[in-house]
C-alpha cells in the first residue's frame, strides 16, 4: 500500500510539472525571434524532449483518472499542485529554465534509481510498465534542459538556486499528496496505522541507499564543471 501510494502521490504532482517543463523549453525555442538554440541538433533534441513529455503528461492523466475512479479526490488534488505551479509561471525565461532543469535533473536521478531494481518499483502490471518507460525516457533526456539553459546563458549560480528551490517543491508537494492519500486509506478502513508504518520502514530501508546517492549526485552540482 505505502509504496503503491508514494507513486500515486508522484503521479498527481506529474502532469502540471510537466507542463511547466514544456513551456519552459516552448519559450527557449521561440527566445530571439525563434533564434535562442542556435544549433540545429539542439533544437531537435528540444523539440523531441518537447514531444517525450507531452507524452509522459497524457499517460500520468490516464493513470490519475484511473485513481479518480478508485474514488481518490485526483481533481482537487491535481488543482492544488497546478495553483503552485502556476506562481513558478510568471518567472524571468532564464529562472524558469534554471527550474525546468533542475525538475529535469531530480526526476531523472529518481528514475535511475527505479530503473535499478526492486526497491522501488516491482511487479509487471500496466502501472509498473508506464513507469518504467517514463523513467527509461526521462535518463535519456536528463541532458537536454541542461543544455539548453546553458545555451541561453543561464549562469551556474542561478541553476543552483534553483536546484534548491525544485527539491524544496517537490519534497514538501510529495509529502502533502502522499501523507492525504495515506491518511484517506487509514480513514476508510483500507490498511491500519502500525501496519502502514511497517511498510513506510521497509520502503525507507529497501530505497535508503538510493536516496543517498540521489543526495549525493545532487550536491555533485554545487561545483561548476571545470572545461575539459
Amino acid at each position: 500500500m505505502f509504496r503503491t501510494r508514494f507513486f500515486d502521490a508522484l503521479s498527481l504532482l506529474l502532469p502540471s510539472g510537466e507542463a511547466f517543463v514544456i513551456d519552459a523549453i516552448s519559450d527557449a525555442l521561440q527566445a530571439h525571434g525563434g533564434q535562442g538554440l542556435p544549433s540545429p541538433a539542439l533544437r531537435e533534441e528540444a523539440l523531441r524532449f518537447v514531444r517525450e513529455e507531452a507524452a509522459h503528461q497524457r499517460a500520468h492523466r490516464r493513470y490519475n483518472e484511473r485513481l479518480a475512479q478508485s474514488g481518490v479526490p485526483v481533481a482537487a488534488l491535481e488543482g492544488r499542485v497546478a495553483a503552485a505551479v502556476q506562481e513558478l509561471a510568471g518567472l524571468p525565461l532564464p529562472t524558469r529554465l534554471a527550474l525546468a532543469e533542475a525538475f529535469e535533473h531530480l526526476t531523472a536521478l529518481l528514475s535511475a534509481q527505479v530503473l535499478e531494481g526492486t526497491a522501488w518499483l516491482q511487479g509487471n502490471g500496466r502501472e509498473a510498465r508506464m513507469w518504467r518507460w517514463h523513467c527509461e525516457e526521462e535518463v535519456g533526456h536528463r541532458h537536454v534542459a541542461s543544455d539548453v539553459a546553458r545555451a541561453l546563458g543561464v549562469g551556474h549560480a542561478r541553476r543552483i538556486a534553483c536546484l534548491a528551490l525544485a527539491a524544496l517543491y517537490l519534497g514538501i508537494d510529495l509529502s502533502r499528496l502522499l501523507a492525504g492519500l495515506l491518511w484517506r486509506d487509514i480513514l476508510s478502513g483500507q490498511v491500519r496505522p502500525l501496519g502502514l508504518l511497517g511498510q513506510a520502514a521497509r520502503f525507507a530501508l529497501r530505497t535508503a541507499p538510493g536516496v543517498g546517492r540521489i543526495a549525493i549526485a545532487s550536491l555533485a552540482c554545487l561545483f561548476p564543471r571545470r572545461p575539459a
